[in-house]
């Protein structure tokens, strides 16, 4: 390689390339676009989606998905690894029903137990098991792994500066909803 040839880029940075010059085809069109926004946006959404499926890769061995893994370490979170189905529907970002089919499957398996509320008859009350304990104790050490990797490059400074710029961004996204569409005539 010469001097002024520059490594090719991966895969993700070929797409980063592309979808800037997608935004930049699309603002020679149409003036009044913020270009650096929906750039941003476009890479957040690739990032999430490359990201969800790395993780996909340490989680399938164990015949775990996401949303069985995030529910497992929301009850591990717990002091008393217990939590009500409602409790990680928000938590998890899942419908009620997507939280029964995975409480559901996560019982069948013995990783957590479910039970009705001595309190309220019409509230199930999900705990995490040994064995469910047991699994998350062997995953995070993987999945940190792989967050530290992700992020080494980075400096802590700028870690913590992003963070909070994110923080602002789901803040603002919380707080506004889009403008309403224009009315046909």
């Amino acid at each position: 390689m010469s001097a002024h040839t520059s490594p090719p880029a991966g895969r993700l940075e070929q797409r980063a390339a592309d979808i800037e010059a997608t935004v930049g085809r699309i603002s020679a069109r149409l003036s009044d676009i913020p270009v650096t926004e929906m750039v941003l946006l476009r890479l957040m959404v690739v990032l999430g989606r490359e990201i969800s499926a790395l993780l996909e890769q340490v989680l399938r061995p164990h015949d775990l998905n996401q949303t069985d893994f995030r529910s497992l370490m929301m009850l591990f979170s717990q002091p008393d690894g217990v939590a009500h189905p409602s409790e990680l529907c928000t938590s998890v970002a899942q419908s009620p029903a997507n939280m029964t089919r995975v409480a559901d499957s996560l019982n069948e398996r013995g990783l957590i137990t479910r039970v009705g509320s001595a309190q309220d008859r019409r509230r199930t009350i999900l705990r995490i098991t040994p064995a469910g304990e047991a699994l998350v104790r062997a995953l995070v050490p993987q999945t940190a792994a792989y967050t530290r990797a992700l992020f080494e490059p980075i400096p802590v400074a700028a870690r913590k500066q992003l963070l909070g710029q994110l923080q602002a961004l789901l803040a603002q996204l919380d707080h506004s909803a889009l403008p309403a569409a224009a009315s046909d005539p």
